[in-house]
């Protein structure tokens, strides 16, 4: 089941919102301000929060700004902000913070539950296309014909992927692209983080396999500034952080691969991957 917080300092208009949710089908937590509804977020971890802007303690920028420098993993999470000073400044700034959207008080019962399925459906679609991306990496390495095989017969082509490789000197991907160049896909490697937030739009890839050190940037600063991209983002461990557990789950990522990893690997990782990724659609299915 979908699960929802809702921070909001007012008891009645809590309980309200709280009522309105659990008849719309959504599991509801709720907190009294902002520092109890940073908890709430940490043990309970909603998929969508509200939250009042006006509180005591934390308000509501307060609390989207500690949750986004200190708890990475919940970036992708919908953040709605309840005000009723939302003017044109207010929703700039928090805009800027990363809020998803604003809701006026007295709050409109209908618009809330409208504006809740609608960032949720947008959640669910970028979780499906990443999906549907793996899908296609995996089948790329895995069905894809052996390099030493008659070069000159011709090769079928359907759904061509683009995969983007920025990584450093530690990585050779050689391996990689030839598997997935003999099924004929693209594969575009380059060193330079900035180079490829440069070149996204134009080059529009499939999946981007990432190395935790560029040429001019680490790679949690580069999906940070990737921000709202849907392509599934593999980063890539180098040998000289083989004992560093913590990176296999570092936020922001779709799945991480220690290197040296041949082809197989990688097809063994995407598949494993294909399985664990939840959306608020997927824990839904699984709940029931």
């Amino acid at each position: 089941m979908t699960r929802i917080l809702c921070i909001e300092d007012e008891a009645a208009l809590r309980e309200d919102i709280v009522e309105e949710l659990n008849d719309a089908g959504y599991e509801t937590f709720e907190a009294a301000n902002g520092s109890i509804g940073y908890d709430a977020i940490l043990a309970h971890r909603p998929d969508l929060v509200l939250c009042d802007v006006n509180m005591p303690d934390m308000n509501g920028y307060e609390l989207l700004t500690k949750l986004r420098e200190t708890n990475e993993e919940f970036d992708d999470v919908p953040f709605v902000f309840l005000s009723a000073l939302a003017d044109r400044k207010d929703i700039i700034a928090g805009k800027k913070l990363g809020a998803d959207d604003y809701l006026t008080k007295p709050v409109d019962f209908e618009m809330l539950l409208v504006t809740v399925e609608s960032r949720l459906r947008q959640i669910v679609r970028i979780n499906r296309h990443k999906e549907e991306q793996l899908v296609r990496l995996y089948r790329a390495l895995s069905e894809t014909p052996d390099a030493s095989d008659n070069p000159a017969s011709p090769k079928i082509i359907e759904n061509a992927m683009t995969i983007a490789a920025v990584v450093d000197a530690e990585f050779d991907l050689s391996e990689i692209r030839a598997a997935v160049e003999a099924g004929g896909h693209t594969v575009i490697e380059m060193n330079s983080g900035k180079q490829f937030l440069d070149s996204q739009e134009s080059l529009t890839p499939d999946l981007l396999l990432v190395s935790f050190n560029t040429a001019d940037m680490q790679a949690p600063m580069l999906v940070r500034l990737l921000e709202d991209a849907a392509y599934p983002k593999v980063l890539l461990i180098p040998p000289s952080m083989a004992d560093m557990d913590r990176f296999d789950a570092l936020p922001g990522f779709d799945a991480s691969v220690r290197w040296p990893c041949p082809a197989g690997d990688l097809q063994q990782r995407i598949a494993q991957l294909q399985a664990t990724i939840s959306g608020p659609e997927a824990r839904t299915q699984q709940a029931s």
